[in-house]
């Protein structure tokens, strides 16, 4: 198991949206999984960031899967049935995101190249803040790590940390203008 990225700070949320090609607060409204691959439809509720075509986005992402298969038998006594071995893949496990329907979702998107849909940013990775945040009644939660204080502090309401979105997405904008 890999330690997780280090706590989000802004700086690090300034790149992040910076990098972002649509930012976009969400209600997930379907949700397909096979393994190593998730594929989500997200309802849009406001467009932080970016233009889209329609109220709805497709999200999809591929990630390596817990991966355990059984060789060919090695042993074989007189009567007994066939003794497997079972190999595993070692290696970090690379972070997705976790949808579910019905679920409010704040979302740092980046185009799959040749594609209408999208992934979260830090997706497929394992030492990367992964961009997708789950809206709930007592604040925004992150999947894979924590925030630094500095962003903390606007997490615990919807409202705060969008806004803090909208003032950071200002700020690269007028530093571009520049």
């Amino acid at each position: 198991m890999q330690p997780p990225p280090p706590p989000l700070n802004i700086a690090q949320l300034k790149m992040l949206i910076a990098q972002a090609d649509l930012i976009v607060v969400g209600k997930v409204t379907e949700v397909k999984e096979t393994e190593g691959t998730i594929e989500a439809t997200l309802s849009i509720e406001k467009l932080l960031k970016g233009k889209v075509a329609g109220k709805t986005i497709g999200i999809k992402e591929t990630y390596k899967a817990f991966n355990s298969q059984p060789t060919a038998p090695v042993s074989k006594a007189e009567g007994e049935s066939p003794k497997m071995i079972v190999r595993t893949i070692a290696g970090p496990s690379t972070y997705h995101g976790k949808y579910k329907q019905g679920a409010r979702i704040l979302v740092l998107l980046e185009k799959i190249e040749g594609s209408d849909k999208y992934k979260p940013l830090g997706s497929g990775t394992y030492n990367k803040h992964l961009g997708e945040f789950l809206i709930e009644d007592d604040g925004i939660k992150t999947f894979y790590f924590k925030f630094a204080e500095d962003v903390g502090k606007y997490a615990g309401c919807e409202k705060q940390f969008i806004s803090i979105i909208k003032e950071l997405i200002k700020s690269n904008f007028n530093k571009v203008r520049e």
